[in-house]
């Protein structure tokens, strides 16, 4: 089940410029992915402390606590580097780039504008997300908050039967809105787990070493 889980790790995902929902609505969806990865209230690049909890609600009821820091680097780098990671949770760099790194959807993804939907007393736009690559069957829907244009929630069904919901709560550091927690839930044919992370000690605009995103 945790070598499932390690693909769907939420740690960082951008904000978006200020805006009305109707006007974002008027542009086409290719043109808000992109506003999206081009935020001007993100950093340059920023690196935070990262915990990660991960609990499976079916037998053996594995858990899994990870400590490491997240790095991101303008426009689409993303990564998490985590001290002592299971085997089993190997592909988790990989895994992060591909399904949740906001500035890499534009290249990876054709994306649609669906009809808004109703998020905790607001009105969020819908974006859905097919993949680009004809060797890919993921399919995701996006759900972007138009009154601080934060993504509050993605969903994705994935190859194998297998779907993960994450939720994104975030924070004002400085002059920047960052990811401070995240929440997920992934079902699988024979198992369902839970998990949170939780992001802190933000150090914004500093020079980090390229070799970390080229990191497996």
């Amino acid at each position: 089940m945790f070598r499932v889980l390690s693909a769907f790790i939420a740690i960082g995902l951008l904000t978006l410029q200020a805006g009305t929902a109707e006007s974002a609505n008027m542009q086409n969806a290719q043109s808000v992915m992109t506003n999206v990865a081009q935020s001007t209230r993100a950093p340059r690049s920023f690196e935070a402390a990262t915990q990660l909890q991960l609990k499976q609600r079916s037998f053996p009821f594995t858990k899994v606590a990870l400590s490491g820091t997240s790095y991101f680097q303008a426009p689409n780098r993303l990564a998490v580097r985590f001290t002592k990671v299971p085997g089993y949770m190997s592909g988790l760099p990989k895994a992060y780039a591909t399904l949740l790194n906001v500035g890499a959807w534009p290249q990876e993804y054709n994306a649609t504008m669906m009809s808004p939907q109703g998020v905790n007393g607001h009105t969020d736009l819908a974006m859905q997300l097919t993949p680009k690559s004809a060797q890919s069957t993921d399919r995701g829907v996006v759900l972007i908050n138009p009154t601080n244009w934060t993504v509050e929630q993605v969903n994705w069904n994935l190859s194998g039967g297998v779907t993960l919901t994450m939720t994104e709560a975030y924070a004002v550091v400085g002059s920047y809105r960052v990811p401070s927690s995240q929440s997920l839930s992934v079902h699988t044919p024979y198992a369902t787990a839970d998990g949170n992370a939780t992001l802190q000690n933000y150090a914004m605009n500093v020079p980090i070493d390229r070799g970390i995103f080229s990191q497996e």
